[in-house]
């Protein structure tokens, strides 16, 4: 009887090893399947983060390239603007002295205005 115990007791914990065995094996085989999820997750997360990165550079890029065009759009209309008050006045220095002089005294009147207004 004593070694039937003994028996019934080894048994009992072989299948409690084994139990163990393929408790830990599954355990091992979530952890790798998790593993290998969170990679696939990372990878993805890495795609997007670079395309997204790739967008941003892109339009402001973009961006810039606006600016720099409306920045020579103003160069020229500016230039184009100075070399027309530059013929007008060779063409005619009495008007353009005249001008100027009338603009000045606009001008002078304005700031006065705004001076004796605020106080």
């Amino acid at each position: 009887m004593a070694k039937t115990g003994q028996a019934l007791a080894n048994n009992a914990a072989d299948k409690a090893q084994s139990g163990l065995r393929s408790a830990q094996d599954t355990a091992i085989d979530a952890g790798e399947l998790l593993s290998s999820k969170l990679e696939d997750a990372r990878r993805e997360a890495g795609t997007l983060i670079s395309r997204s990165s790739e967008r941003v550079q892109s339009a402001s890029k973009q961006g810039l390239d606006a600016i720099a065009e409306m920045a020579g759009q103003a160069r020229d209309v500016a230039s184009d603007a100075t070399d027309s008050i530059v013929a007008y006045t060779k063409k005619n220095p009495v008007a353009a002295l005249a001008i100027a002089a009338a603009s000045g005294a606009v001008l002078y009147a304005m700031i006065k205005a705004l001076r004796s207004w605020r106080h």
